[in-house]
């Protein structure tokens, strides 16, 4: 196969895939999925700052909340970290009232973004979605889950300087720490991508179900930290959405940064299906 015969048939998938989206309604199963997923990232944040006081020091969260710079929008980072610095700041009996209230409050917004994403793999798959019990149940399974290993994660960072601190390292310590500090982000949002990739769906069909590892979830996080950083460049030198929004700019920023999130995870599974579509095919015809 020839570069140009590659290039066309590569630009004939993408548009395929890109089809399958539209007709699927993938977009506005993102703009749901932001939503639900901007009720529910305050809430969470006071809830983890909140049980994180218990065991450490919250201001902790501040620090590892740099690495969100890379990828928010400026005005929605602000916009995180001055609540963050709000809460962490906040007397010890305030966050202690509000962590049973804030975790409820982000427990029952963020199961229902997972299972408006769920909703989107259904239709990714042309699956049938799960009955009333068995949906609930299998959105709050995954979410409990996610921020499970978002916590161990954490726990991990905290763990990691203290380890490298024994080891005789010397000034290499620092960029151990900050290298494996990505790699624990990276591997996380990995491991969840296999997760939702794996279990979301309401699978009839074992050929289609994914591993833990996909094609589908590097890509989709290949896009993402890419298209996070497009998105912070765009608004730092092209869009200022303060000026169109006023004081709401923030806000609309982090909630367009959502947005392409969940599409990109979407696109992740579409790729999956696609090519476990398509290895179904040539299995057949080889047959």
């Amino acid at each position: 196969m020839t570069l140009w015969a590659a290039i066309v048939k590569a630009f004939k998938f993408g548009s395929n895939l890109l089809d399958t989206m539209d007709s699927r309604n993938l977009s506005l199963i993102s703009a749901g999925v932001a939503f639900y997923a901007m009720l529910a990232i305050f809430p969470a944040l006071a809830a983890v700052i909140a049980l994180w006081g218990v065991f450490s020091d919250p201001a902790f969260i501040d620090d590892q909340l740099t690495l969100l710079r890379q990828f928010l929008p400026g005005e929605a980072y602000s916009l995180f970290e001055s609540q963050a610095n709000r809460l962490i700041n906040a007397n010890d009996s305030t966050l202690g009232y509000t962590t049973l209230v804030s975790i409820g409050a982000a427990l029952w917004s963020t199961r229902a973004g997972v299972a408006a994403l769920i909703r989107g793999l259904n239709a990714v798959y042309s699956a049938p979605h799960r009955t009333g019990i068995r949906r609930a149940f299998a959105a709050m399974l995954m979410t409990l889950c996610l921020v499970g290993m978002s916590l161990v994660a954490l726990a991990c960072i905290v763990i990691a300087p203290i380890v490298l601190s024994f080891l005789p390292l010397g000034s290499l310590t620092g960029t151990l720490f900050e290298a494996l500090r990505w790699v624990l982000v990276i591997s996380v949002v990995v491991l969840g991508l296999g997760l939702v990739y794996r279990f979301g769906p309401n699978h009839k069909t074992e050929h289609l179900r994914v591993g833990w590892l996909s094609h589908g979830a590097f890509v989709a996080v290949v896009i993402w930290g890419t298209a996070s950083w497009g998105f912070s460049l765009y608004l730092s030198n092209f869009g200022k959405y303060n000026e169109v929004y006023g004081s709401i700019g923030a806000v609309v920023a982090l909630l367009m940064w959502f947005y392409i999130s969940a599409w990109v995870v979407l696109l992740g599974a579409t790729l999956n299906c696609e090519i476990a579509r398509r290895r179904q095919s040539n299995s057949l015809a080889a047959s």
